[in-house]
């Protein structure tokens, strides 16, 4: 069985992001931002984490929100209703997920920026992967 994690690193010191990582055996984190910076905590900046992670780190804007979608969500312009729909449609026409195969995707981590997963893309985005293969479980850390 393949699995996917997803973390957020709001409210995460880089030593406890590291160790959560660590502990799960992650294989590869998957930068899935549409934008890599951050201005509060610069380790969490995908230049910093490239060299902390090395290998074990990808940026993958395939699966990152257009900036309407997510500016959109973040200016109350959409609700996350609308924002799940968007987001899914996206995918639908982007089809990030074609020519990977379950070895690909086994013990990835989907990184983005907010604490919880239920109302980040992150959470859409492991669950349109896990439902292009079978027996993929996600794990929210």
């Amino acid at each position: 069985m393949a699995k996917i994690f997803t973390i957020g690193f709001s409210g995460k010191s880089p030593d406890a992001f590291m160790d959560v990582l660590n502990a799960v055996r992650v294989r590869a984190v998957w930068d899935i931002r549409l934008w890599r910076t951050s201005t509060y905590v610069p380790f969490y900046s995908g230049d910093n984490l490239a060299a902390t992670l090395g290998t074990r780190y990808e940026y993958h804007p395939e699966f990152a929100p257009t900036a309407e979608i997510l500016t959109g969500y973040k200016d109350a312009r959409i609700t996350w209703p609308d924002y799940e729909r968007m987001y899914r449609e996206l995918l639908a026409t982007r089809r990030p997920a074609d020519g990977l195969a379950p070895d690909d995707i086994d013990r990835i981590c989907l990184l983005c920026t907010e604490k919880s997963a239920l109302q980040c893309h992150r959470h859409l985005a492991a669950k349109y992967i896990a439902e292009q293969f079978s027996d993929v479980e996600i794990v929210h850390l």
